[in-house]
């Protein structure tokens, strides 16, 4: 279905697989605060996501509008209207409706990145390191730990007391890795992305739209919108797709897979970590 024209969000999405990698900055911004594209100018635009005035216009245009006049118009009407497509008051937003539209988009970036032959690839890794700093922690901590159960040698970095460094030294073609980045973003994942390509593995990158040109050298990007209607971003779109993930790779291991869930069981049960209740 064609997104409404007053839904900005919607519509960078239909259109974001076609956007350059200068447009697709411009839209990052826009769409984590699409009051931009109703009062900010076409210089702010531009100076807020690194890129110039030809670019925003470029950017209004891939949106389906004639120029950014015409763009503020719809969006006022759309105001005057009262249509959420910003949260200025989350108390009468709907939050579940915001996350439903963050899971499809999300899932809908992982089907382009072909989850079978990427579940294959994570199984046939000789070592899997999973990367994510900041709130991205968190992700690259339940990604290493469901990867974990399925096969041996994944790692999550970077790990308490340490730097990257130590991580990344050798990594070669046969190593894959996931990064996982989200606004905003921390100091230098970018080069850790080319670093990371630059040894020959294969890089995943797991993060929201505005990692879209940090991800450039990347073999495959997931991008999964982290909007809510309130201060805090919502990572439950990111977890979901984790999990998937995950359960694709179980599937993929085989009879191999099994037995590594088995082998970790007994092993929980052989030093008593885990209860029942």
């Amino acid at each position: 279905m064609t997104p409404d024209r007053t839904d900005v969000r919607g519509r960078i999405d239909a259109v974001w697989e076609r956007l350059s990698p200068a447009e697709r900055r411009v839209a990052a911004v826009v769409r984590h605060d699409p009051e931009l594209l109703l009062l900010g100018t076409s210089s702010r635009l531009a100076a807020e996501s690194g890129t110039s005035k030809a670019t925003v216009s470029r950017l209004v245009r891939s949106l389906g509008f004639q120029d950014a006049a015409e763009a503020r118009q719809e969006l006022m009407i759309a105001r005057g209207s009262g249509l959420p497509w910003v949260a200025e008051d989350a108390a009468h937003v709907d939050q579940r409706a915001v996350e439903a539209r963050n899971l499809a988009a999300g899932f809908a970036s992982l089907a382009r990145a072909d989850r079978p032959r990427l579940a294959r690839r994570i199984v046939r890794a000789r070592r899997v390191l999973v990367i994510g700093e900041r709130a991205a922690h968190a992700v690259a901590l339940q990604l290493r730990g469901q990867l974990a159960q399925v096969r041996g040698d994944v790692r999550v970095g970077p790990a308490p007391g340490q730097r990257l460094g130590e991580d990344v030294a050798d990594l070669d073609r046969r190593d894959l890795v996931v990064i996982v980045t989200v606004r905003r973003h921390a100091a230098g994942v970018g080069r850790l992305i080319e670093h990371c390509s630059g040894t020959g593995a294969d890089v995943v990158v797991l993060g929201d739209p505005t990692a879209a040109v940090l991800a450039a050298p990347a073999t495959t990007t997931i991008l999964v919108p982290v909007d809510a209607p309130a201060a805090f971003d919502s990572m439950a779109a990111v977890f979901a797709v984790v999990a998937a993930i995950a359960n694709d790779v179980y599937e993929a291991a085989g009879p191999a897979g099994r037995a590594r869930v088995d082998a970790v069981a007994r092993a929980y049960d052989a030093l008593g970590e885990l209860t029942d209740l």
